[in-house]
């Protein structure tokens, strides 16, 4: 499989269209078609952004190498499997919350986090 044979995979098994891949990399729809086709090579800063926002193995999406997602990936999911066959209804709704977020809802929890972790 080639980079650009990955990088679709990233982008169809995250269930994203070109349209929304390209608005979370900051690049035009354009450029993700190019970049899948193989017609253009992606620059590093949009690798390394697919692998910080997919959570996806830098190796495995330049080289092949490893597996998709990163380790913490399937340890976060274990996580979430426990806290949802569980007992604990209120955990359950703040996941089920949590999973709605807008993209702009994380990043202003993310800042607060940030500034939690300041003080």
């Amino acid at each position: 499989m080639t980079l650009s044979e990955r990088i679709k995979e990233v982008r169809t098994s995250s269930g994203d269209t070109q349209t929304k891949f390209a608005e979370k990399l900051s690049i035009s729809r354009s450029a993700v078609s190019k970049i899948e086709s193989g017609e253009n090579t992606p620059s590093s800063q949009t690798i390394a952004l697919i692998c910080k926002i997919y959570n996806i193995n830098y190796q495995w999406l330049v080289n092949g190498n490893g597996e998709m997602f990163k380790e913490n990936d399937i340890d976060a999911q274990a996580a979430v499997d426990e806290l949802m066959t569980g007992d604990n209804e209120f955990a359950k709704n703040i996941l089920v919350k949590l999973a709605r977020l807008s993209e702009e809802r994380w990043k202003q929890i993310e800042e607060i986090l940030d500034e939690l972790e300041l003080k």
